[in-house]
């Protein structure tokens, strides 16, 4: 006896389809707006009917979805936006500090950023201090062509211009570097294992990508890459 595969139907595929679309997006409570779940921010409700932030979308529980920027936080905080969505009788939480959910979000942003510097770091893809940086940048330029990837170029914001202008002048020769700009030197020293660092880059692979995934958050969720908007909430 031959068994026959029958091919699935079109109504089949198409169902299919529109289900594994629906599962990779989500609704922002706020905005109304229907994105890919890496463009959003999850929340869940705790057995104290406090919500907290699940940056990693890994808590158990139905999740509350908004747009990954501040004031959206502010607004679905100022506006009930989560009771709404959680159909219950619910509050945000304070951080250990008393600050407010929008306030202690950006602080876990940033030291997500932090994290993978450090992680960076132990990978060996970490470099720092002023001539170990430029040789890396100029031994990218010797190599273009061969090195897959992005650079990141981390510069001290409190750090001096004219070091900060030597290195930016450099990097934009060599091309395929991402210069951020977030982190004092306290905090790079803190990455690098030193009291100080003012210039670092991380060599381009996985590790350098998840420091830009992270910055990208952490600065979009300021603002820095997106507009602040006073945005009313959806009926």
């Amino acid at each position: 006896m031959i068994a026959v595969e029958q091919a699935p139907s079109e109504t089949t595929e198409t169902g299919r389809h529109a289900g594994a679309t629906q599962r990779r997006t989500r609704r922002c409570l706020v905005t109304g707006d229907v994105l890919p779940r890496s463009e959003l921010m999850r929340f869940v409700v705790g057995p104290d009917d406090l919500v907290v932030p699940d940056l990693d979308a890994r808590l158990p529980g139905r999740g509350l979805w908004l747009t990954g920027r501040r004031d959206i936080v502010a607004q679905a905080c100022a506006k009930r936006a989560f009771a709404r969505g959680a159909k219950r009788n619910v509050a945000p939480m304070t951080g250990p500090e008393g600050e407010s959910l929008e306030l202690f979000v950006e602080g876990a942003l940033f030291r997500r950023a932090e994290g993978a510097l450090t992680m960076a770091r132990k990978s060996g893809t970490y470099v720092s201090g002023f001539e170990k940086v430029r040789a890396a940048l100029s031994g990218r330029d010797k190599n273009a062509g061969t090195t897959a990837g992005d650079t990141v170029l981390l510069c001290a914001f409190d750090a001096g211009e004219d070091g900060r202008d030597k290195i930016a002048r450099l990097a934009d020769r060599v091309g395929g570097v991402v210069r951020v700009d977030i982190f004092d030197a306290a905090a790079l020293g803190a990455a690098s294992g030193r009291d100080h660092t003012v210039h670092a880059v991380v060599l381009p692979g996985g590790a350098a990508q998840h420091v830009l995934e992270t910055v990208r958050a952490y600065t979009a969720y300021r603002g820095d890459l997106a507009p602040a908007a006073d945005i009313d909430l959806i009926d």
